[in-house]
């Protein structure tokens, strides 16, 4: 059994507000991992990157999850996936292997997936990549190939601890982690709900006049019009009663296809969906580059805008499964804002999967969505939100203030990288997560 030293320092790659928590071993890694990433990973190369704390100490940064691949796959397409991402987050790695059988070396099922994490062992040893440990996770149970004896097979799997009896899972689940079944259970809340009836009603609302007005491009005249749309979104997130800190979870099976129709046409202007946006992420859109009017409405509409900060934790996970509900439920083709403002909040609470999920699906609906377009390349990244947009400090900054010069940064990278980044398919990534449901500070060292 291969131990780390403790530390309660937070993921590097998630926000400073997150939870934090550690583990004593490997045993105690794995158990967590579920937790840490949202679902219960199968037939999987689970890749953590450990960067040191403040204290010195090492800690979880970065996590990445790939699929195995078909047997006789070179070892070095996995490894060039899972490399080209954590390299510039990390020189030390633990890496674990969800392979299919009981997990045993002589099992035919698992026999494959120990002999790829062995020829990824070499080739981290010959990127100058220091493997902390390496562990095969099957059915029955958990080996290290960096144990002691690894020279020999196991006499047995180690079994797994009862994930009750892990002090690091029970902070997890008091933080509000709860693992899906798999990854495609995860990946569900993103995906579109055509079947809903209120998807055909939302339709037939568009359809019949049911928008809100929309000002002539250019008008002056005042955002008036933006209102009934605003007022919408407010009574879809649950904000309409709501006290500063505990919104009115008002049941989704009670939105209207009015509001539905309402809020997704008001974010159609580019103005009003950044306006929602700088409400929603901290930082994001720089609070004094709105117009006065639209900034004033949206905040009577919905409200004190979401902080940075732990206080506001909650609240943001709550906006982020509203948003993706309402994602679900609207015709698939005017889902774009709405999916790209849930890839901001989802990457601001360091949810690197969900995020990339939304925007990928946002950018599958419209493909010259600018602000999908402009986010996604910093999540695939595994950018931290923090260390891009500034910590959100101040909403109030304006254009050469440090959120505003974060968003004109990045806008500035996206705009020399357009024409490269037209001919990338965003959906084409051999389901790679760059993902850290798990922005919770724990792990091996964690």
């Amino acid at each position: 059994m291969t131990s780390f030293p403790q530390t309660s320092a937070p993921f590097p790659s998630s926000p400073a507000d997150a939870p934090v928590t550690s583990v004593r071993d490997s045993s105690q890694l794995v158990a967590t991992l579920p937790y840490l990433l949202g679902f219960h990973p199968t037939e999987s190369l689970v890749v953590l990157g450990l960067v040191p704390s403040s204290t010195g100490r090492l800690c979880v940064g970065p996590c990445a999850r790939i699929d195995l691949p078909p047997v006789g796959t070179p070892a070095a397409t996995l490894w060039d996936a899972v490399h080209g991402r954590m390299a510039r987050h990390s020189r030390h790695l633990v890496v674990v292997g969800y392979v299919p059988g009981s997990g045993d070396r002589d099992d035919p099922a698992s026999a494959w997936g120990c002999e790829l994490l062995d020829e990824i062992l070499v080739l981290a040893g010959r990127a100058d990549v220091e493997v902390v440990d390496a562990v095969v996770v099957g059915a029955t149970g958990w080996w290290s190939l960096l144990a002691p004896d690894s020279a020999c097979r196991p006499s047995r799997l180690q079994p797994l601890p009862d994930p009750s009896q892990v002090e690091a899972v029970a902070d997890l689940v008091l933080a509000g982690s709860a693992p899906f079944a798999d990854r495609d259970a995860a990946l569900a809340r993103v995906r579109a709900a055509p079947e809903d009836d209120r998807c055909r009603d939302v339709r037939d609302a568009l359809a019949g006049g049911g928008r809100p007005p929309r000002a002539a491009a250019g008008e002056q005249s005042g955002w008036a019009h933006v209102g009934p749309g605003l007022d919408a979104w407010a009574r879809l997130l649950g904000w309409a009663q709501a006290s500063e800190h505990a919104p009115a979870m008002a049941s989704q099976d009670e939105w209207s296809a009015q509001d539905l129709a309402a809020a997704v046409t008001v974010i159609q202007d580019k103005a009003v969906r950044d306006a929602v946006l700088a409400w929603s992420a901290p930082g994001m859109i720089p609070a004094a580059l709105l117009p006065h009017e639209l900034r004033d409405r949206c905040l009577r509409a919905l409200g004190r805008p979401v902080r940075w900060g732990s206080a506001d934790r909650e609240r943001r996970e709550v906006l982020q499964e509203r948003l993706l509900l309402v994602a679900r439920v609207v015709p698939p083709e005017h889902a774009a804002g709405v999916l790209t403002i849930a890839g901001v909040v989802a990457w601001s609470l360091g949810d690197h999967m969900i995020a990339a999920a939304a925007l990928r699906r946002a950018l599958a609906v419209e493909p010259g969505h600018t602000m999908a377009r402009l986010v996604l390349p910093a999540v695939e990244r595994l950018a931290v939100y923090s260390e891009v947009i500034g910590h959100g400090r101040d909403d109030r900054d304006a254009r050469g203030g440090q959120a505003g010069r974060a968003a004109h940064d990045v806008q500035h990278r996206h705009d020399v990288q357009h024409r490269h980044d037209a001919q990338r398919p965003h959906d084409a990534q051999h389901r790679h997560d760059a993902d850290h449901r798990g922005a919770h500070g724990a792990g091996p060292m964690g």
